[in-house]
């Protein structure tokens, strides 16, 4: 039996060497008055049996008055002195006219206790998603903060389905190991800019070793192009010295003067035949004679002054 605000509880002692829980002291501990007799356990399943009645009692009350509030357990102390209704609401409840009725009907000092979804998980009890009881019925002694960026952290599927409790909010398990993960998460960024950072630096190597490869390539592309020019150049000149004294060289091309040309032509015209030269002898110049000089000038002067009237024509027609 426990002492707990002047009254008694019965409770159950699994380990009596157990360590202290965090945060607590002897004095915060409560007081172990005797251990329980068959009397004891006997008054025990009576306030079980009137805690049932209770609840039954109270259920009607709250249909028959329509009261926006749902019931969730009834205890009795060890003295059944005191009776308190744990209930659910999620708006505020005037129950003052259903405390008169219930401390009438029972003779007991009635507490009406609105509790939030976990704590109704907690007293109602049940499993979680891995298969264990529900920790807050089991070892939670306080409900901390459960927010979403702790699944985030974790990496966890952001699926309500997955990372909801039996109450419907965020499972309490999912502040265990952030704090870890949070630790965890800073080291590895740090890996990763670093595997980043090497990658980077292994692909700019990569692409200067291709780069410094193909200029070489090209390079030696080049030089050996310019062998090959050069091999070329010189078979042929030494060709050229080959077929240069048997004579079976390629003939020079024999340059005409103007003036040749012009007396080749006239001797055509004439019908003599000009005379020959030899490879590799100057043509002699020849005179034109008097008569046909005359007649170059005086048609050079008819083309002279057919521009002139042409021109002063065209200037007078503007």
């Amino acid at each position: 039996l426990e002492e707990e605000a002047l009254e008694v509880e019965e409770k159950e002692v699994v380990s009596p060497d157990a360590p202290l829980p965090a945060g607590q002291t002897e004095r915060t501990l409560r007081k172990i008055v005797r251990k329980a007799t068959e009397e004891d356990i006997k008054k025990e399943e009576k306030n079980r049996e009137h805690e049932a009645e209770a609840f039954k009692a109270c259920q009607d009350l709250i249909t028959e008055r329509e009261l926006p509030m749902k019931l969730i357990r009834v205890e009795y102390s060890f003295d059944a002195s005191r009776a308190v209704f744990f209930f659910f609401s999620e708006s505020r409840v005037d129950f003052r006219e259903l405390v008169k009725e219930l401390a009438y009907t029972f003779k007991v000092r009635i507490e009406m206790r609105q509790i939030g979804v976990r704590d109704v998980a907690r007293l109602v009890g049940g499993y979680g998603p891995c298969g264990r009881d529900l920790c807050c019925s089991s070892f939670l002694k306080n409900f901390e903060p459960v927010s979403i960026r702790m699944a985030k952290k974790q990496e966890m599927v952001l699926n309500p389905a997955k990372i909801s409790g039996v109450c419907g909010r965020l499972l309490c398990c999912l502040s265990y190991e952030y704090a870890f993960y949070d630790d965890i998460k800073k080291d590895i960024a740090g890996l990763r800019d670093a595997a980043i950072r090497e990658k980077r630096e292994g692909e700019e190597r990569r692409i200067t070793e291709e780069q410094r490869e193909a200029e070489a390539r090209r390079v030696s592309e080049e030089k050996k192009r310019q062998e090959e020019r050069k091999q070329r150049e010189d078979s042929r000149r030494e060709k050229q010295k080959d077929a240069g004294p048997k004579g079976g060289g390629r003939p020079e091309k024999r340059t005409v003067a103007p003036q040749d040309k012009k007396g080749q032509a006239h001797a055509g015209r004439s019908g003599e035949r000009a005379p020959q030269v030899k490879q590799g002898e100057q043509q002699p110049q020849q005179q034109k004679p008097a008569q046909q000089q005359q007649d170059e000038k005086g048609a050079q002067g008819k083309r002279k002054r057919r521009f002139w009237r042409r021109k002063r024509k065209k200037q007078g027609n503007d």
